[in-house]
């Protein structure tokens, strides 16, 4: 049923509808980055949750494209292992929620792919298309301290900000809001398709030929990118990831510093949590470099065009949508020794001073957008530096607010303290075809936060994390 997606951009001709059947409709952002991917969000609860509330306060919800659901055709699939005795009573991998510390800390992944995913889950975009598979695949690993819910879709229907707009609705149903009072999304929601040009029309961005912050390389600028490339997988082969553990205290503490500095200086300049978060992470990964290597390296950032003017009346989106909605946010290429000599405070100045210029350039962004709809753009082959140079790709998803999602309404009776919060406490993610291969190396992302806390998930090569270790830069958990 999935097919239907991909019609308005399919190279092929297009069939009939069949009958009973909706079209979703699919952009270029939802085929750009996510296409063959399948994303799974997994959401640790503290709690024994009753998994037929859970269900039944999602069934309300219509993901398919049939118009009508039946036995057979179901809107989504729920599958649920119970345990009745305590997590941790077999020696299970660790919930990092029970660190502690005030300075940031690496962490290897804990291996819970299997409490958020069932054995008859699909695993490959190829197996969402099958006939009648749902779009939407919930899993319940249910145990008596803790509940594991994975969520798990093809990423060309939602992005993970998407499933955010879902996971809070639906636990506002669980909670007992009226659901007429929640806000939803038309099933044939199009907010760009004023990007798309008319048939015939002549081409709106003339001069344009890549996407801003990516690169259009000729044939032997390509085949060096490629080769360093190559190369670089040769000198270090295995790609890890690892969490990363940023105490907000310590953020704050920085942002605080940074601050008063800056107001000392006279300057009426500010930077966020999330600037200062960015800058300590590059600063810290590229701490073992020599203060004479000059290579330029290409931060990119992906953000959520949801909240931007760019759409009906140049506003933002009035309506949640869950299909993907990112931009890329390049910043000026920074050389590598920069991390190494300037300050913490004037890299995260770096960082904050792009994301300004780039808010405030609205026209570029529509233009970049244009582009993306225009034609093949968006199969086109683009760079994310030049040869010689190197990039960190990192997408920023505390809007998502996963950390605040309350599933209390589902609590199985007297299963814990009236007293005790059911919280979210931690968050997992993975793709497939394969977690540690996609994202690939240089890339990461931001996954969460709570009150004291903010994760992060990166990539690396096994090599360049044990340089990193061997800094003393940050701490590694176990070493």
């Amino acid at each position: 049923m999935l097919s239907s997606l991909f019609s308005a951009f399919s190279p092929h001709k297009h069939k009939p509808t069949p009958t009973g059947v909706r079209t979703i409709p699919c952009t270029v952002l939802d085929l750009l980055a996510a296409n063959g991917l399948v994303l799974t969000t997994g959401l640790v609860i503290n709690g024994r949750l009753d998994a037929k509330v859970l269900e039944e306060s999602l069934q309300v919800y219509e993901f398919q494209i049939p118009e009508t659901f039946d036995v057979k055709t179901p809107p989504a699939i729920f599958t649920v292992d119970d345990y009745p005795e305590p997590y941790n009573a077999s020696g299970r991998p660790q919930i990092p929620r029970a660190l502690t510390g005030s300075q940031p800390s690496i962490i290897p992944f804990p291996e819970l792919d299997q409490f958020f995913r069932s054995k008859t889950c699909p695993k490959t975009q190829a197996d969402f298309l099958k006939p009648n598979v749902p779009l939407l695949h919930i899993h319940f690993t249910i145990f008596h301290d803790f509940t594991f819910i994975g969520v798990t879709v093809s990423h060309v229907g939602f992005d993970l900000l998407g499933i955010a707009v879902l996971l809070a609705a639906w636990t506002r149903v669980i909670n007992g809001d009226d659901f007429d009072t929640i806000p939803g999304m038309e099933w044939d929601a199009q907010p760009f398709a004023h990007f798309v040009p008319a048939p015939g029309s002549s081409s709106l961005t003339p001069t344009r030929t890549s996407l801003r912050g990516w690169f259009k390389l000729g044939w032997l600028s390509q085949l060096s990118f490629i080769g360093r490339f190559v190369l670089s997988r040769i000198r270090d082969p295995k790609e890890v990831g690892y969490l990363v553990r940023v105490p907000k205290a310590f953020l704050n503490e920085e942002k605080r510093q940074i601050m008063d500095e800056l107001k000392a200086q006279g300057s009426s300049e500010y930077v966020g949590s999330s600037d200062v978060l960015m800058a300590w992470w590059h600063k810290t990964i590229y701490s073992y470099r020599a203060p004479t290597d000059h290579t330029p390296v290409h931060l990119h950032f992906a953000g959520n065009l949801r909240s931007r003017s760019v759409f009906a009346q140049d506003g933002p989106l009035a309506h949640p949508y869950t299909n993907n909605a990112v931009s890329h946010l390049p910043v000026p290429p920074i050389p590598v020794n920069t991390f190494v000599t300037e300050s913490l405070g004037e890299l995260a100045l770096r960082v904050r001073r792009a994301i300004l210029a780039y808010n405030a350039d609205t026209a570029s962004l529509r233009a970049d957008l244009h582009w993306l709809f225009e034609g093949s753009n968006a199969t086109k082959m683009a760079f994310p530096c030049p040869p010689g140079a190197e990039f960190s790709y990192t997408s920023n998803w505390r809007d998502g607010k996963l950390g605040a999602l309350d599933f209390s309404g589902a609590v199985v009776s007297n299963s814990r303290p009236e007293a005790a919060a059911t919280q979210v406490v931690f968050t997992y993610f993975f793709l497939t075809p394969n977690r540690v291969s996609s994202p690939p190396r240089g890339c990461g992302i931001v996954i969460m936060e709570d009150e004291d806390v903010v994760w992060m998930a990166q990539f690396r090569g096994s090599k360049d994390w044990e340089r990193i270790r061997q800094s003393g830069a940050v701490a590694f958990a176990g070493h």
